[in-house]
């Protein structure tokens, strides 16, 4: 670097005066761009060292400036980026969502200490590494977790997405995203089968109708791994439901009849546990069904457990009995919907569950 460049950044770091200073750093801003690839690794180490002290005495609008101006450069200093990543968010925003300059490290330490704004902007960086993915379903808020699950160049560890699901899985708007994630393990995938609307159920049909027997096999075995190490977390009275449930098929008479009975008695922990039990499923899917009156995914498990129509009619007019419509009106719009479910269909959509049934199961026993 010639001598009389160099002569700037000593001047830059000896000026007191605040306008001056203002002055001479838009200078060697545009002095750092104009010697790109030409400095020497002191020279380097020189602007990077004075650039940082010098924007710890400046106001914000030059900082916001600064940021924007470095946050698309390659060989930004790093100690510069640092300070201004871990800034107010006006200051920290562009070098977050853009700065190659910061490392994993900084950018895990930044979520872990810094605001939900500056979380959800490193939530959209072009690349975010499963590390940093991690960091931020640990402490990201919805909106940041739904940024970085519609980034599709955020990676995910296994242990990352399992997590990110079972939030999601509580969160509406956040629904969509899960499920339009091409990347998502088909098992967790079908995990938002019952919670979701039905026009994302129907995506997820679509996407398990193109699964390959080995993938499947796959994604099954990595079910049955993780929930068979999952606390089953039911209240006292369900699981004394389940008890009851699974005397009556020892019994010989858990069936379509008895569903009916529990319902028509207001027996609802008894009802939830027995129709788990005939269809399959995880008693927590169960409830969650029946709680939200979710009508169509009822049709879909009485259709792939072979319950019959007239049972599940019953079920589904007795679960809106509150409503106004007529109940024999009522009747055979449920009877159509049972009708319209593919048998095939409702089979690939609740194998899933029925991993998470067996794993409950094995818990319990």
């Amino acid at each position: 670097m010639a001598g009389e460049r160099f002569a700037k950044l000593v001047d830059l770091a000896r000026e007191t005066d605040s306008a001056r200073r203002r002055e001479l750093l838009h200078e060697v801003t545009d002095l750092f761009f104009e010697t790109r690839g030409g400095r020497s690794q002191h020279a380097d180490a020189m602007f990077g060292d004075i650039l940082q002290v010098v924007a710890a005495k400046m106001q914000d609008n030059v900082l916001i400036e600064l940021a924007h101006r470095f946050a698309d450069a390659e060989d930004a200093p790093v100690g510069l980026m640092r300070d201004l990543a871990n800034h107010a968010f006006e200051i920290a925003e562009p070098v977050l969502r853009r700065s190659k300059a910061l490392g994993e490290a900084d950018l895990v330490s930044i979520v872990e200490n810094r605001s939900q704004q500056h979380i959800a902007a490193i939530a959209q960086r072009p690349d975010v590494s499963e590390g940093v993915s991690d960091a931020i379903v640990r402490r990201g808020d919805d909106d940041a977790l739904g940024a970085l699950l519609a980034n599709e160049g955020a990676r995910f560890s296994r242990q990352g997405i399992e997590a990110a699901v079972e939030r999601a899985r509580k969160v509406e708007s956040l629904h969509e995203v899960v499920v339009h994630r091409h990347d998502l393990p088909i098992d967790l995938l079908n995990e938002m089968y019952f919670v979701v609307e039905t026009r994302l159920r129907e995506q997820i049909l679509k996407r398990n109708a193109g699964v390959d027997p080995a993938t499947l096999d796959d994604a099954l075995a990595k079910a049955r791994a993780r929930l068979s190490k999952r606390e089953t977390q039911l209240s006292d009275e369900l699981k004394r439901a389940m008890v009851f449930a699974r005397l009556k098929r020892s019994e010989g008479v858990l069936d379509g009849r008895l569903l009916v009975t529990l319902l028509r008695e207001n027996q609802h922990a008894r009802f939830i546990c027995a129709f788990a039990e005939i269809v399959g499923v995880e008693v927590e899917t169960a409830r969650g069904v029946v709680a939200r009156r979710d009508i169509d995914a009822i049709a879909m498990l009485c259709r792939a457990a072979d319950v019959e129509r007239a049972v599940f009619v019953s079920i589904a007019v007795l679960l809106c009995s509150d409503e106004q419509d007529n109940a024999m009106v009522r009747g055979e719009a449920f009877g159509q919907m049972y009708n319209s479910v593919p048998v095939e269909a409702a089979k690939r959509a609740v194998r899933f569950f029925k991993v998470r049934a067996a794993a409950e199961r094995a818990q319990a026993a």
